[in-house]
Parts: structure tokens; sequence; C-alpha cells
């Protein structure tokens, strides 16, 4: 789990927020739950300082498509009782 820094717009105001995740992709999920995120600019991870710019990024479609996916615990569950090759 690392620590991630995101620079996002909230309310029009420029802020920062912390999050914990396994990758910038899952950093970027927890952003797209907050309802209060209005625009991502960028994240770093902070154990090596590396950034990904975030440009044009439609977060209500990401949201509208988190939206699809069902119980998050029922696909992990899922996943879980596969039998992997």
């Amino acid at each position: 789990m690392d620590e991630y820094i995101i620079a996002v717009y909230m309310d029009g105001q420029a802020e920062q927020l912390k999050t914990y995740a396994p990758s910038e992709f899952e950093a970027m999920d927890s952003m797209v739950t907050l309802e209060g995120v209005d625009e991502v600019i960028n994240i770093v991870r902070t154990k090596d300082n590396k950034s990904w710019s975030v440009d044009h990024l439609n977060l209500e479609k990401l949201r509208e498509l988190r939206g699809l996916v069902g119980s998050e615990i029922d696909i992990i569950e899922a996943l879980r009782e596969k039998t992997w090759n």
C-alpha cells in the first residue's frame, strides 16, 4: 500500500488530498468515489515522487461506469472462488 497525494479541485478550490492504495489506478478510483471532487489535476506517489498528470478526465463518466459495477465484495469473492491455472 502506497501513499498518494492527489491535487484536485473541490467546490472550485484547489486542494491536496492524501490516500493510500496499491496503485495509481486505485488512488484515482478513490477520487472517483468522492462526490465533492470536481476535477483531478495530478497524482504523486510519495515514496518515489512518481507523478501522473490527469488531463481532461471525465469524472462524471467514470462515476457512471463505477455505478454499473455491482458489489465490489461480490466481485472479490467470485475471484477468490475461481480456480486459477
